[in-house]
């Protein structure tokens, strides 16, 4: 039998498969986070939590802008686990002021990794001068790198989504020239491949995009004659 006592289990398996559905529900890194720190939460002896994601945009948390254990822990690689907070002022002097003004004392922080790339860090606070056992730092350690492949995950999905975005509209584009093409040839009697010029020659003459002056054609916007008068 694992370390991990047997009435946390249920809760642990359910808290991964909460972090799993974060990425097939919604593709936006706040769920990921909100997920996280939620579970860390029910799971372990913290009293808040703080993730650090540098480079995405997180609406529900604020970014570690300055310093503090999970920048620290996210630029090192490294885990951090400190006891009393207030006695680490000459290496966070901004962080801590704030943290221990507002009751927390002991601090403890994870990187959020791979095995080839850090995307950030989370860190666990607590009121009480107690950082984290180490069975909880495996559970947090695990916490933490399920939610990283699921933020890497999510990442590579929007990424596809952007693509197969513009891959559409590169589509779509190209279908409305050939139908503009094709209607400007048949109203001014000249083959596609001159009106295709004309077209062009237009669009940039009058600094607008070849798809929009196709589709002012398509959708009779767009006078045909016009486009014979500036090819003259």
């Amino acid at each position: 039998m694992n370390s991990w006592r047997a009435d946390r289990e249920p809760a642990v398996c359910a808290a991964f498969a909460s972090l799993t559905a974060s990425v097939t529900e919604d593709l936006e890194p706040d769920r990921v986070v909100d997920t996280l720190s939620g579970e860390c939460a029910r799971l372990l002896p913290i009293d808040s939590t703080e993730v650090f994601l540098p480079g995405l945009e997180l609406e529900r948390h604020p970014a570690v802008v300055d310093e503090g254990p999970a920048r620290e822990s996210y630029e090192t690689g490294n885990d951090i686990a400190v006891h009393d907070l207030s006695a680490e002022v000459s290496r966070w002097p901004g962080y801590v002021a704030k943290r221990v003004g507002k009751g927390f004392a002991a601090v403890s922080a994870l990187p959020l990794r791979t095995m080839d790339e850090t995307v950030g860090a989370i860190a666990f606070l607590s009121a009480g001068t107690v950082v984290l056992s180490a069975e909880d730092r495996r559970l947090g350690r695990a916490l933490a790198d399920v939610a990283t492949l699921c933020l890497l995950q999510q990442r590579e999905l929007r990424h596809y989504r952007r693509l197969s975005e513009q891959l559409q509209t590169a589509l779509d584009s190209r279908i409305v020239i050939e139908q503009a093409k094709g209607m400007l040839a048949e109203r001014v009697g000249v083959d596609v491949g001159a009106a295709f010029h004309r077209l062009r020659s237009f669009a940039r003459s009058t600094n607008r995009k070849l798809s929009e002056v196709a589709r002012g054609v398509v959708e009779g916007t767009l006078d045909a004659r016009e486009l014979r008068r500036r090819h003259r």
